[in-house]
């Protein structure tokens, strides 16, 4: 199956960037990963991983991956849902706990923890 993977992560993006397609927003915050996203599915492409999921269990990660389909159609009503969904949870996550500075050393956990969650997905394709 042919992707893109969405990531704010410069770990994702130098594990992947050699072999499968990344769109990196290196001064990316988690919401500017979802609007891009977003933006891809009104042009047609389908959410191929749980937007948000990551985030509930640790919301204090500022890091995320997204997968989408490489090849975009129709919009997919279900992948509109479920990213806007995901766009309010994430707006009242960063209510609640934005602008908390992190350690450089908690920015590198947090960014090994997103890179291992899209890497199991990967895998799984």
């Amino acid at each position: 199956m042919k992707y893109i993977l969405v990531t704010n992560n410069r770990k994702v993006y130098n594990f992947y960037k050699e072999t499968d397609e990344v769109i990196y927003l290196k001064e990316g915050r988690f919401m500017d990963v979802l609007d891009l996203v977003r933006d891809k599915i009104h042009k047609g492409h389908t959410l191929l991983t749980d937007p948000i999921m990551s985030n509930i269990a640790d919301s204090k990660n500022p890091y995320k991956s997204i997968a989408i389909s490489s090849s975009a159609h129709i919009m997919d009503e279900k992948s509109m849902k479920f990213i806007e969904g995901a766009h309010s949870v994430a707006e009242k996550l960063e209510e609640n706990g934005g602008g908390e500075k992190l350690s450089e050393e908690k920015l590198k956990e947090y960014r090994y923890v997103d890179l291992n969650l899209i890497r199991e997905w990967v895998k799984g394709v």
